[in-house]
């Protein structure tokens, strides 16, 4: 890419590139655990997404600093 041009897609996919993906992620995820409270506390597929969403979260966290 030359100097001063910005990168509008994705490439052949051509999807559009988020503006701020960190921030966009971090709703997304705060969503994911909104959604899991609904599920019973001893179900395994919860135990296991909220432990994923959680450690993604604090990664985001110290990407942030």
């Amino acid at each position: 890419m030359g100097q001063g041009v910005l990168k509008k897609t994705t490439g052949p996919v051509r999807l559009a590139v988020c503006e701020n993906p960190h921030e966009r992620l971090r709703i997304l995820y705060t969503k994911i655990l909104d959604v899991l409270e609904q599920i019973p506390k001893n179900a395994a597929y919860k135990k296991c997404t909220e432990q994923i969403t959680n450690e993604k979260l604090a990664i985001m966290a110290i990407i942030k600093k």
